[in-house]
This record gives structure tokens, C-alpha cells and sequence, in this order.
């Protein structure tokens, strides 16, 4: 939805990001791709504190022309709704880092149909080795089922505390990872080129892939809604 050029523009401007920290961080010296060296992040890369969504490379990004068409499109208006989302800058190889993946969905159960689209700008060619987008392909349509069918169970009580009754994430645990599985259900990984636009349906199973090749992974993630849509009840 961008150019290749585009693209590798806001890849930079990610990099001087990290580098304005002033801790020592240098893209072509893995021996700075550690904790110490990089500000504070959410599973090795993401990142969305100090106020990282309001900077202008990162309202740029939201508002490129293919990226509001696409989502223009999407919700039939162009009055939409663009949440603060945050970004992505995982650097591979790290020693510093015990990672997991975290399979979760971001619609709370309690919501029904298609209430959100999400999606992701990519900025780096990322293959089968590289960090990515992973995604249980199917998994939106069985959302309701499987809420029906597992919530009288042990690990996903009925009804969850009033501070997180309309919290829009769940995590998935292996047990329902196979469950989807057993449904017909496959996780596969996206790969991508620079310039790409991804949208999934918030009722995904999804999580995003640690890079194990080369390339540091780059991304923003961008969320639009139609402002009617985003005030029906």
C-alpha cells in the first residue's frame, strides 16, 4: 500500500527513534541488540510507551493515502476512527531474551460479529526465518463456538472480574490452540515485502513470529474504524 521507498523511509526513522534514546544502540553492531542498549518493550520489540504512537513518522504512516483508501474502502467512509497503536522493531539473534509465543485474539468474547479490523505496515522483506505476522487461518469464524464450547471450564471462567469484562484480548492456551487445530484450523506465517498492508479480523488467533534470520523486523501497526460504527452500542 506504499511504496518500496516509502518504506525503507520509515525504516530509518524507526532506527533513529531507537538511537535518540542516547543508549548506544547501533543497527549494524549486534552487540548493542540488548536490553541495555534499546528502550523498554513488549516481547523483544514491541514497543508503545513514550508516547511512540504520536510521533510524526508515525502519524506519516497513518495517513499515506494507499493506507486510508484501503480502510476507507474496508468501512465505506472516510470518516474513520485511527487508534494509537504502537510499533514493531525486533532485532534477531538477541542472547538477552527467553521468548515465547502468546496465541491470543483482541476482541473480547462478550463482543459478537466483526467489530474490528486490525493491520500492520510492513517496512522489511521478511521470509519464512524472518520475524512475522502468525496466524490461525480460520480461527474468526469459530470464535463464537469456541467461546460457547470452552468458557465452562476451569481455565476461562464464565465471568471474568469486572476490571477486565470488556478487555479486548484473551490468550489462548495449547489446549485451545489444538482445539482450533481439531476444527480444521491451520496457523500459517505471512511473509511479506516492504510496502505491504495486512488486515485481520480482531476475532483472529494471532501472534507475531521472533525473528530468526538476519533482518531486523520493522512495522507499524495501524487500526482504523468507522466512526459510526465505532459509537453503535
Amino acid at each position: 500500500m506504499i511504496t518500496p521507498e516509502r518504506a525503507e523511509y520509515y525504516k530509518a526513522k524507526q532506527i533513529e527513534w531507537l538511537q535518540s534514546f542516547g543508549l548506544g544502540f547501533d543497527p549494524h553492531d549486534e552487540s548493542t541488540w540488548t536490553a541495555e542498549h534499546l528502550p523498554v518493550s513488549f516481547k523483544g520489540g514491541m514497543y508503545f510507551s513514550y508516547s511512540s504512537a504520536h510521533e510524526k513518522f508515525v502519524w506519516e504512516s497513518r495517513t499515506e493515502p494507499g493506507v486510508l483508501d484501503v480502510f476507507s474502502k474496508l468501512w465505506g467512509t472516510d470518516e474513520l476512527l485511527c487508534s494509537f497503536d504502537g510499533m514493531n522493531i525486533s532485532m534477531p539473534n538477541r542472547k538477552d531474551l527467553e521468548w515465547s509465543p502468546w496465541p491470543h485474539c483482541d476482541q473480547n468474547p462478550s463482543r459478537k460479529g466483526m467489530q474490528c479490523v486490525q493491520g500492520l505496515l510492513n517496512y522489511q522483506p521478511n521470509g519464512p526465518r524472518d520475524g512475522g505476522l502468525i496466524v490461525m487461518k480460520g480461527s474468526s469464524k469459530l470464535f463464537d463456538q469456541f467461546f460457547q464450547e470452552t468458557r465452562v471450564e476451569a481455565e476461562h471462567p464464565d465471568k471474568p472480574p469486572p476490571e477486565l469484562e470488556f478487555k479486548d484480548l484473551f490468550l489462548f492456551n495449547e489446549k485451545d490452540v489444538q482445539w482450533f487445530k481439531n476444527h480444521g484450523c491451520e496457523m500459517i506465517k505471512l511473509n511479506l515485502e516492504p510496502g505491504d498492508l495486512v488486515l485481520w479480523d480482531s476475532r483472529t488467533m494471532h501472534y507475531a513470529a521472533f525473528p530468526e534470520g538476519d533482518l531486523i523486523r520493522h512495522i507499524q501497526y495501524i487500526c482504523m474504524v468507522s466512526l459510526v460504527h465505532s459509537q453503535t452500542p
